[in-house]
């Protein structure tokens, strides 16, 4: 009704959705398979980073199934479940670890040399490919420095999920972080945290 008044104004409609309350409800919230866009682009926010071999973001989104500007038809990409499989997820899990620690993939991709100008057997060529990155870990340590250590895994869970955390794993998590310093224990507590099935839910 609102929209209508409004002369259908779409700024002020998306203004409503995004500040009413039931947006945010926790049963609103992880119901839903991120695309792969949304995933990576979750990443980049969550890990700010500089990427040297932009190409690979391309690549990494055919494998995906989801190139930006290259819908498979007029309807667009079908969503929901239909973005992952056995396979799909699994690839899913892994990409926060395989850029954050420059590990080598190789997963293929359909072929199309059109987008990929070659660049496919190149990689072939040197053994798999390697997301180059250079992370900036500043923002994450800025928003939690006020956070006791104790509540560190709460509260970057929260950011992460999007959720209360009442379904993490504390012992699995920790057992799979680095508690060696504050800052690298943010840091690999993030990692892991996008490496759960929760991460690929929004």
């Amino acid at each position: 009704m609102a929209f209508y008044k409004s002369g259908y104004e779409i700024s002020g409609l998306l203004k409503d959705i995004f500040t009413s309350d039931w947006f945010y409800e926790q049963k609103n919230i992880g119901t839903r398979v991120k695309s792969p866009v949304d995933l990576l682009v979750g990443i980049r926010r969550a890990m700010p980073m500089q990427i040297e071999n932009e190409e690979t973001q391309l690549y990494l989104q055919k494998i995906l199934g989801q190139i930006l500007f290259y819908p498979p038809n007029v309807a667009g990409w079908p969503g929901g479940f239909n973005w992952i499989d056995s396979s799909s997820l699994m690839f899913r899990l892994r990409i926060p670890q395989l850029i954050a620690f420059k590990e080598a993939f190789n997963i293929r991709a359909k072929n199309d040399d059109d987008q990929e100008m070659g660049r496919m057997q190149a990689a072939n060529k040197t053994g798999g490919r390697i997301i180059q990155t250079t992370i900036r870990w500043e923002p994450a340590m800025k928003e939690l420095e006020k956070v006791p250590r104790e509540n560190l895994l709460a509260s970057i869970t929260a950011i992460m999920w999007q959720t209360d955390g009442s379904k993490m794993n504390k012992v699995m998590l920790e057992k799979f972080t680095d508690a060696s310093s504050r800052e690298r224990y943010v840091q690999t507590a993030i990692i892991q945290l996008m490496c759960t099935p929760e991460y690929q839910m929004c």
